[in-house]
């Protein structure tokens, strides 16, 4: 019988270590793809909201050990994270939250220090409703910083740049469970010929979107599989349905796995053509996978770095859709240890990047055509900062769009070419669009 929670160990070892890379979580699940439903959630949440909430979870724990967090040695620092995370956020019975994980201690070489394991979370279980949290009156920054299990120097940015409400509601949206949205190849089908395929429903938002409801894997979809959805979030959606693109006009994705955007702007060129590109091969090979699955004929995928000038696109494309590396401070929740792996620094570092890349975007876009700009982020030296960038030094206008948004995300700065969402709705991420004319 597969332990789940000696298998969550391991993973959250390997990320403390490094050991597992950005995609480290799904390589893991998709190790262990073959476990029954219940133990694939199980291992899931374990995994990724002991990541999530780590802040959180540290900030508990040194107030019940006596050995603060950061002096523990990284097995029982791990041990615990899991332990504590099953005490104050699993449905968890909370004999098998404590005696588990003192089990797993000693399975894994940590006799002598079981008895510590054993007290420390017998202590937060016994003090569970009584916890003192931060307050907010005394420290704003640590009271957020703890509550959304976020670092305070994104706390305070996010705060600074975005109002406090829309703050709280970005680092709400980073440890909320959301549901998973897809799009219709509307091309192809229709939404409820789509439906029949899929257990979910139609989207009050947008109109080629459909919310999946439980589903043993996305592969698993009957209308995925088939090609009449792609998963994608509606943030991502509205990047087509604002560019304008027509039906025999050439559209240029420069930074473009895993296509989601691609085959948006495919189902809606008819006689168009897209080129989708991305930096290395197996990025691009994600993207063909997606091309054959849809049965597009009227997309090409092909290795291309984007910082770099190919003057085989100038002037070429009518839109360019440059979804550029960004900080992901929009999408914390769906990349659970992006939070912890960002600085100041590594923004101003992607900026220079995000700029090299929009020079680049700029060339290849004719006179007259349509320069889309996004990330999922809320920075705004990335977001604001590029748009200045495009307009001020690129010489591109901004364009209204604010009459092609569905009602619900109708918000007025479309009208001077932009919105930033916060995923007030639930079923979008915290997102940037721009759209720019040359």
């Amino acid at each position: 019988m597969t332990d789940v929670r000696t298998i969550a160990y391991e993973a959250l070892l390997d990320i403390e270590n490094n050991t597992l890379g950005l995609t480290g979580t799904k390589d893991v699940l998709a190790k262990y793809s073959y476990l029954e439903k219940n133990d694939r959630g199980f291992l899931k949440r374990l995994i990724e909201g002991t990541i999530e909430r780590r802040i959180t979870i540290d900030y508990v724990l040194d107030l019940y050990s006596k050995v603060p967090v950061s002096k523990m040695k990284k097995q029982i620092r791990t041990l615990l994270r899991m332990g504590t995370y099953q005490i104050l956020y699993m449905d968890v019975a909370d004999f098998a939250a404590v005696n588990e994980t003192v089990k797993l201690a000693k399975k894994k070489g940590f006799n002598s220090l079981s008895g510590f394991v054993n007290g420390i979370l017998r202590n937060i279980l016994r003090n569970r409703d009584g916890i003192t949290w931060p307050e907010y009156d005394a420290d704003i920054i640590e009271y957020m910083s703890v509550k959304y299990s976020c670092p305070k120097w994104i706390v305070r940015k996010l705060i600074n740049e975005q109002g406090e409400e829309n703050a709280v509601t970005l680092l709400e949206l980073s440890v909320s469970t959301r549901p998973v949205t897809a799009r219709v190849n509307l091309s192809r089908t229709t939404v409820s010929e789509a439906l029949k395929g899929c257990n979910g429903r139609a989207s009050d938002v947008c109109g080629c979107a459909v919310i999946l409801d439980d589903y043993e894997s996305v592969p698993s979809i009957p209308a995925f599989a088939d090609g009449s959805i792609c998963v994608q979030d509606i943030s991502s959606m509205l990047v087509c349905l604002v560019a304008g693109i027509g039906e025999s006009d050439t559209v240029l994705d420069l930074c473009a796995a895993p296509g989601g955007k691609s085959l948006h702007a495919a189902d809606i060129a008819g006689s168009g053509r897209v080129i989708a590109l991305d930096v290395s091969e197996g990025k691009v090979e994600k993207i063909r996978e997606n091309i054959r699955r849809c049965g597009f004929s009227n997309v090409d995928a092909a290795v291309s770095d984007a910082t770099i000038y190919n003057n085989e696109y100038d002037s070429m494309a009518d839109v360019v859709i440059a979804d550029v590396p960004c900080s992901g401070l929009g999408v914390m929740g769906r990349k659970n240890d992006i939070k912890y792996n960002l600085s100041e620094d590594s923004i101003r570092e992607l900026v220079g990047l995000q700029r090299s890349i929009l020079t680049n975007a700029v060339r290849y876009v004719k006179p007259g055509g349509t320069l889309m700009l996004c990330t999922c982020t809320c920075s705004c030296e990335e977001n604001q900062g590029n748009m200045d960038f495009l307009t001020d030094e690129c010489g591109l206008t901004p364009v209204d769009f604010y009459d092609r948004l569905p009602d619900r995300l109708k918000y007025a700065s479309a009208r001077e070419g932009y919105i930033q969402l916060y995923g007030k709705d639930s079923l979008t991420d915290g997102f940037f669009i721009g759209k720019l004319v040359k």
